[in-house]
């Protein structure tokens, strides 16, 4: 609703900063605002839900897991809080090296839900109210909209000049099972009907997307002897890089999943059963996510699959509900039944909660700018599935980054903007923003160009000195942070320099591990650079060799290192000389990347462009050449154009 005087406009209640939405984009964002010194208000449809895990119940995974330590190295808490509640900890893709290591946890998901509240409670400056945002209040000035408030179903009007929307899959909200379609948010919980009107009446670009959930069964109906049992890892390693140096850390619990696989019947039932599918009668209308297909999709699009993989996993110490990822549908429940009874271990299977579709509203990711504000209203952000994206994991990252843009937005201070080389948030967002997408966004490792230097491992490295100038990190932190880099780079300084003499020792050191043998003295480093040869190796022929422990273990002045910073250490050494080839890849993005556009640049002119990359760069506004070149549309040659530009632009100035 637009207010015509804002300054004589009565509101109940006034704060530097609304949230609305408290699942994990809106609960980062009102921590991070409320810690750099906002009066924040975050609003939720129910206090008991918020924090809400209604698909999968685990943090973490391929490139999600990279996020997680992001969001950790920034000043986040969804790594502390999923260290808390591991029930089940494994390290993705071992074999493939360490660009794309990636931590999943398992999560005890009521749990993590209820500490969320207590930290949302606890934060200083944050108050939470459980009501339904109806309308957002607006004004205008010179043509240009800024916000100005919120209106609550009851009809409270509560004073913000700048609002953040993190309303996930609730906008407007339909839940598809068979014939059955009724508005309806995840897990029960009420559709948020009246917003979508507001965010139209503000000339916001708005798309529909679908997404889904598998069945949830009771485990006593389960059989897991015919299933294959997968067991946690034997060492787990947390999120937090504060729980790196704890030697007391260990997940919450070690409980197993179990795989089973669907078959030849499967197939059947389901190509007998299309005609009753919701998806492809035409009633769901929103697109569905790629790479989290239902399982009616996966046979039609698969033909030539044979079976897919079920995952029997367990949602939390305190129930017995098994999440059965791999099972999201939304065909009749009888045809979720029968197609039970063709799955080995489920024949018997006792639903709690069938598989549904959801469908919602969102924004069109394109109107935002890299701070995910808007371009079209002041002082308004969206961060999370609002966006198009899929995931907790990418919900918290924007939502951490949206919360810290909006503080320091009221500070007068430049937006915080992460580039793709900076971290896996960076290429999340400009993704969305630059490119746009036309189904739920998932994050993987294939969509970030310098994942080499991406890796879960020196999140803390990348980041967290952006989140000790920012004050998001306590002293404590701040001070293990910067103990933790000395001790690696004086680790790393050490084995470049000491030389093992060639001798019979070193010899037979190489002979034992299947090793040429050397012509000439090696550096520590030089040895560990053989494939065959890891840095616990180095102790046979370390003069010094620097002990394994954690901090307060050992007297002062001994020198150690703990488990992690072995791993940095090993990485950093066995990758140099590929870190060095990314390093000058990332010199050349960065160079297009500081190439600034004037804000109000004038397209138009400039004749060399095509048609088609005028218009998109006049709706996009980059902010660089570099954001330019990866719009849709637009080619190496009108990147050209632009360049000489750019240039004349300089040239007149000088």
């Amino acid at each position: 609703m637009r207010i015509e005087s804002p300054g004589k406009f009565p509101f109940d209640e006034r704060y530097d900063l609304i949230v609305v939405g408290a699942g994990h984009a809106g609960c980062e964002a009102a921590i991070a605002a409320a810690r750099l010194g906002l009066r924040t208000l975050l609003f939720t449809l129910n206090l008991d839900s918020l924090a809400n895990m209604p698909c999968n119940p685990n943090i973490g995974g391929t490139a999600k897991g990279q996020l997680v330590r992001e969001i950790d190295a920034l000043g986040g808490v969804m790594g502390l809080l999923a260290d808390r509640h591991c029930i089940q900890f494994r390290m993705l893709n071992r074999s493939k090296g360490p660009a794309v290591l990636a931590p999943r946890a398992q999560q005890d998901r009521t749990a993590y839900q209820r500490e969320m509240k207590k930290l949302l409670e606890a934060q200083p400056l944050l108050s939470l109210k459980q009501a339904e945002v109806c309308d957002l209040l607006w004004s205008e000035e010179d043509g240009r909209k800024k916000m100005e408030g919120v209106v609550t179903r009851l009809g409270l009007r509560y004073a913000a000049p700048r609002v953040l929307l993190a309303t996930g899959t609730f906008l407007r909200s339909k839940v598809i099972v068979g014939d059955a379609l009724y508005s309806s948010g995840p897990d029960g919980l009420p559709s948020a009907e009246q917003l979508s009107a507001s965010l139209r009446e503000l000339e916001l670009p708005l798309k529909r997307f679908k997404t889904g959930t598998p069945p949830r069964f009771h485990s006593r109906s389960l059989d897991f002897s015919v299933m294959q049992c997968q067991e946690a890892d034997e060492t787990a390693a947390p999120f937090s890089y504060a729980n790196d140096e704890r030697p007391d850390w260990r997940p919450k619990a070690a409980l197993p999943c179990y795989l089973s696989w669907s078959g030849p019947e499967s197939r059947e039932l389901i190509v007998n059963n299309l005609d009753r599918s919701p998806l492809y009668s035409g009633k769901i209308e929103g697109i569905g996510p790629r790479y989290c297909p239902s399982f009616e999709d996966k046979i039609v699009k698969f033909p030539s699959h044979e079976r897919h993989h079920i995952f029997m996993e367990p949602t939390g110490l305190d129930t017995c509900e098994i999440y059965a990822s791999g099972l999201s549908s939304s065909m009749p429940v009888d045809v979720q039944q029968a197609l039970c009874k063709t799955i080995p271990g489920l024949e018997n299977a006792e639903f709690m909660r069938v598989a549904y579709a959801i469908e919602y509203d969102l924004v069109d990711p394109t109107s935002l700018q890299l701070s995910l504000e808007s371009r079209l209203v002041q002082g308004l952000y969206c961060a999370g599935q609002i966006n198009g994206s899929s995931g907790y994991e990418e919900a918290a990252a924007q939502g951490l980054l949206a919360g810290i843009n909006a503080a320091l937005s009221a500070r007068g201070e430049d937006p915080l903007i992460l580039d793709r080389s900076q971290a896996y948030i960076g290429v999340l967002i400009d993704d969305l923003v630059t490119k746009g997408t036309d189904e739920p966004y998932r994050m993987m490792s294939s969509r970030a160009e310098y994942r080499l230097l991406l890796r879960q491992d020196n999140a803390d490295r990348r980041l967290s000195p952006l989140a000790v100038h920012l004050g998001l990190l306590s002293p404590e932190r701040a001070a293990a942070f910067s103990a933790k880099m000395q001790r690696v780079d004086r680790e790393i300084a050490r084995l470049k320099t000491t030389r093992i003499p060639a001798d019979e020792a070193l010899s037979r050191f190489m002979l034992k591990h299947g090793t040429a043998l050397p012509q000439n003295s090696l550096t520590l480093a030089e040895c560990l650079r053989r494939p065959e040869i890891h840095l616990d190796d180095l102790a046979e022929i370390d003069p010094l060799p620097t002990l394994t422990a954690y901090p307060g273990q050992l007297s002062e002045g001994t020198p150690f290192l703990t488990p992690a910073d072995r791993f940095a250490v090993e990485v950093e050494i066995k990758y140099e000389g590929y870190i060095r080839v990314e390093e000058e890849r990332i010199a050349r993005f960065v160079k297009l990347e500081k190439r600034r556009i004037p804000e109000n640049f004038d397209y138009s002119r400039l004749s060399g462009l095509k048609a088609e990359a005028q218009q998109k760069l006049m709706a996009r506004r980059p902010r660089s050449v570099g954001q330019a070149s990866r719009i849709s549309g637009v080619n190496p040659a009108d990147i050209s154009v632009l360049l000489v530009a750019l240039k004349e632009i300089e040239n007149d100035g000088e």
